[in-house]
């Protein structure tokens, strides 16, 4: 399946398990970095700079701290 052809949810998912080295299919929309990833903030940081090389995006400080789960990421895709 090519890049254009994948969901943005799977992208988003894919970064997240390699930054963690989980399985991309445990990851719901639903799930919170911090409480259900235990994720620390570097590596949340990492997501998000991640997503806005693959998306082309471009984060301001105050969307770091209102992303707390995979669907404030996709949330915020479609701000964009």
């Amino acid at each position: 399946m090519s890049k254009e052809e994948r969901k943005p949810f799977d992208i988003i998912c894919e970064i997240i398990a390699e930054e963690m080295d989980i399985n991309p299919q445990d990851i719901t929309e639903e799930m919170s970095f911090d409480e259900d990833l235990d994720m620390d903030r570097n590596s949340i940081m990492q997501v998000l700079v991640a997503c806005e090389m693959e998306f082309g995006i471009d984060y301001e400080q105050a969307d770091f701290e209102d992303i707390r789960t995979v669907g404030d990421i996709l949330k915020s895709l479609e701000e964009w």
